[in-house]
Order: C-alpha cells, then sequence, then structure tokens
C-alpha cells in the first residue's frame, strides 16, 4: 500500500514539473535571425526538396497547438497561401510554445518526407522551431 501511495504522488509531482516547464516557454523569448527570409507556406510546399535541412521562416496565425506530442511542441499555422493540403504548416519546438489566434513570426529548419507510421505522414515538418510575436 504504501508502494502504491509513493508512485502515486511521484506520478503527481512529474506531471506537476512538465505543467510548470510547457506553461513557462513563450513567444517573448525567441530571438529571430534577421538573416533568414520571410517565405510564405506556399513557397516552403514548392520548394521543400531545396529547403530541406534550410531555416526557414514564415509570418502567420497559429490554428493548433498540440503540446507534448513526441516531447514536443506542434504549432499548425496558416498564412492564406497555398491550396487545401499545402495551406497551413507544423513547427515542432521543446521548448517554445504559442497562443491560438495570435499572428506570430516562425522560424526553424526543414524537413520532408517524415513517416511515423500508423498514419502518421507528413511532407514537411519544421524542426527546432522559435516564435516571436
Amino acid at each position: 500500500m504504501l508502494f502504491k501511495k509513493s508512485a502515486m504522488i511521484a506520478l503527481i509531482i512529474s506531471s506537476m514539473i512538465v505543467m510548470i516547464s510547457t506553461c513557462q516557454a513563450s513567444t517573448s523569448s525567441a530571438p529571430v535571425d534577421t538573416n533568414v527570409k520571410t517565405m510564405t507556406i506556399a513557397e516552403i510546399f514548392a520548394n521543400k526538396d531545396s529547403l530541406k535541412g534550410k531555416m526557414v521562416k514564415v509570418k502567420g496565425k497559429v490554428v493548433k497547438v498540440s503540446r507534448r506530442i513526441m516531447k514536443l511542441n506542434w504549432i499548425h499555422i496558416t498564412d492564406g497561401t497555398g491550396e487545401k493540403g499545402t495551406d497551413k504548416i507544423i513547427f515542432r519546438s521543446k521548448d517554445q510554445i504559442a497562443e491560438v489566434n495570435s499572428e506570430i513570426i516562425a522560424q526553424g529548419i526543414v524537413d520532408t518526407d517524415l513517416d511515423f507510421g500508423y498514419g502518421y505522414t507528413y511532407s514537411i515538418l519544421i524542426n527546432d522551431a522559435t516564435f516571436s510575436k
């Protein structure tokens, strides 16, 4: 019985630590590289092969936020360009977060043609993302 209680307490404490660290992440602390040209989402999809491994920057609106998926925050952004299927892009960050409906500048490194199994495939994901307003 004592083991179950201590295990439960440990689980609660670890959950609280994750919640605190997630709440502390914000868009205001992210430096944006001024040397990286701002691109549209349509441009990134059109040039995805030549952009793989390169830094890109997008200005757009956050339409969805998924926290702590595979230990990363997944921020879905749209900018009004592209067609269905290529009209939004996902930026992934270990410690940065953004709020739904906020206008932000997102920056990160392009990765392409990812397959995580179970039907989760991505033509493009942007990794090591940082966000600013």
